[in-house]
């Protein structure tokens, strides 16, 4: 058997009792403690992830030790770019989340693979790097570990300075890729490492052969979607499942003033609708039933989103899908019963805020009305909806808040979320940082009409008083665990009475409400769990 250039691996979740400890000293009044409050359970005494609740109170019942976690929705980055790698003559294989495949990585390091490569797609800092590199070095000391994705560019953007090189070093790699998108400099890496080559010719990349710091020559990529599209008969169904991501475009075509996304990602470029046609009906070949549309934007441009949806209703592969999606983009009625028959069963919709004033700070070019209208469209037609929300970006106040949670009283989505702004630096909203007043970053920050503790005490001023729409957790959890668990076979009605029955006792909880009732609650959603018929998961504890 030829040599295995390449393992992909996708995803680390990292460890909640490590998180927990981060958010607890941060302290009480912080935005990382007023989240890790409201998004985890206690099972037995130990706090918890909600899947992982989910999955002792099923175990319990079942005497199974299945693991539930959306990780079984094989990371698109790991099957992507293992599409690419196989495309340009290289061996490679995927591994979509590092806890729950253990095994079968540790298979793959015995065929001492010469390069593997981590994907840092949803990584904000280090930590879930180091593990997977001190596991590769201890089964496949030979192999050269590489790291790539939005975690190093965001590193790098402002240079290779002291601090980036000391997290560097910590994380462990010996190559770092700096690139957007990146798939043409790992088969270049693969190449060089496979024939014993140069690096220093590999483009965009960083490496440090003797004590100093290389960084080869930069050279923007742009893959075409067309060409780079995956090769779905490559992998198996018992790999894939019955949900599966996909994406159809690359970047957004909007600037809204909290995200540095388009910046780093280009231009909005799509795929043609015969491209995602062909990816598609390979999809339902594989026994995939839910599909999760990835594109920040799916229904944009409104032109291309009628023509993927007329497309989906021809095909008639019995998919049901899933997507971001933007009501000031859905212009006339024909846009949503497109959506609702072509087999749209939810929605992510990034709302941010229901008040005027606060979306036009974010430069959102919408209106709290299109929203209004949007979301009274959707559940017309039976899709769920879920509402995200920032609270405290510049210019927001209690009365905005007030109006946010009227919104969203008044609206009803059928679930939601809201947490403190994320201030990232690279924003454009810091271009205007002086005449704002902003002053920090991240999750510690002030303003003209704001800090972060009084964001946090709104967030949870929210969670008391929306009253109309149930609360979504985030950790390990989030709105694209709702098309994975209805693929365990949890439909939607059956999971929004389990987040209920979780919301309120999250809320008697952090509140110090009656221990009775809040012992009450928990057996509830014991029995709840319980009742349920779920498929066993691939995962297990």
């Amino acid at each position: 058997m030829d040599r295995l250039d390449c393992v992909v691996i996708g995803y680390n979740e990292g460890d909640f009792g490590d998180y927990q400890v981060m958010c607890e000293r941060a302290g009480p009044g912080t935005p990382e403690y007023q989240i890790m409050r409201s998004e985890h359970l206690v099972v037995d005494d130990q706090a918890m992830p909600w899947l992982d609740a989910f999955s002792r109170l099923r175990n319990r019942a079942t005497g199974r030790n299945d693991r539930y976690h959306v990780g079984e929705v094989f990371n698109l980055a790991s099957l992507y770019l293992t599409s690419y790698l196989r495309k340009r003559g290289l061996r490679a294989e995927p591994v979509s989340l590092f806890s729950g495949e253990r095994d079968r990585l540790a298979e793959l390091l015995a065929q001492r693979p010469a390069v593997v490569a981590i994907t840092t797609t949803f990584y904000v800092n280090i930590l879930p790097v180091g593990p997977i590199v001190e596991y590769v070095r201890e089964l496949s000391p030979t192999s050269h570990i590489v790291v790539g994705g939005p975690l190093i560019d965001n590193l790098l953007l402002s240079g290779l300075t002291p601090t980036v090189e000391d997290l560097l070093y910590a994380m462990g790699a010996d190559s770092y890729i700096q690139e957007s998108q990146g798939e043409l400099s790992l088969a270049q890496l693969c190449q060089a490492v496979g024939a014993g080559g140069d690096l220093d010719a590999v483009s965009n990349l960083l490496h440090c052969p003797e004590g100093a710091w290389v960084r080869t020559r930069r050279r923007p990529e742009s893959n075409d979607l067309d060409e780079c599209s995956i090769d779905w008969a490559g992998f198996g169904p018992d790999l894939i499942g019955v949900t599966a991501q996909l994406r159809t475009a690359r970047s957004c075509a909007f600037k809204c003033s909290f995200c540095d996304y388009p910046t780093r990602a280009g231009a909005l470029t799509t795929a043609s609708v015969d491209t995602v046609r062909a990816e598609l009906r390979a999809l339902a070949e594989l026994g995939v039933q839910n599909i999760v549309f990835v594109d920040d934007t799916f229904n944009v441009p409104p032109k291309r989103f009628k023509e993927l949806c007329r497309m989906m209703m021809e095909e008639d592969l019995g998919l049901r899908w899933y997507s971001y999606f933007r009501c000031s983009n859905a212009r006339d009625e024909e846009s949503f019963d497109l959506a609702a028959r072509s087999g749209c069963a939810g929605v992510f919709l990034g709302i941010e805020s229901g008040d005027g004033d606060v979306l036009a700070n974010m430069h959102k070019l919408a209106q709290d009305s299109q929203y209004r209208t949007g979301i009274a469209r959707l559940k017309e037609r039976g899709i769920t909806t879920f509402a995200s929300m920032i609270v405290g970006f510049p210019g927001e106040t209690e009365k905005t808040v007030g109006n946010t949670i009227d919104f969203l009283n008044e609206t009803a989505p059928d679930l939601w979320r809201a947490q403190a702004w994320w201030a990232n630096p690279r924003s454009p909203v810091y271009q205007q940082k002086e005449l704002l007043g902003i002053e920090g970053e991240g999750y510690t920050w002030s303003h003209y009409s704001m800090s972060s503790k009084e964001a946090a005490d709104l967030t949870d001023e929210m969670f008391r008083r929306v009253t109309e729409s149930v609360w979504l957790p985030l950790y390990d959890f989030d709105f694209w665990s709702l098309p994975y668990l209805h693929g365990k076979g949890v439909e939607t009605a059956d999971l929004t009475a389990l987040l209920r029955t979780t919301q309120q006792i999250i809320g008697i909880r952090n509140q110090g409400g009656d221990p009775a009732g809040l012992t009450e609650l928990e057996r509830r959603f014991a029995t709840e769990v319980a009742a349920l018929s779920v498929a066993p998961a691939r995962f297990s504890f």
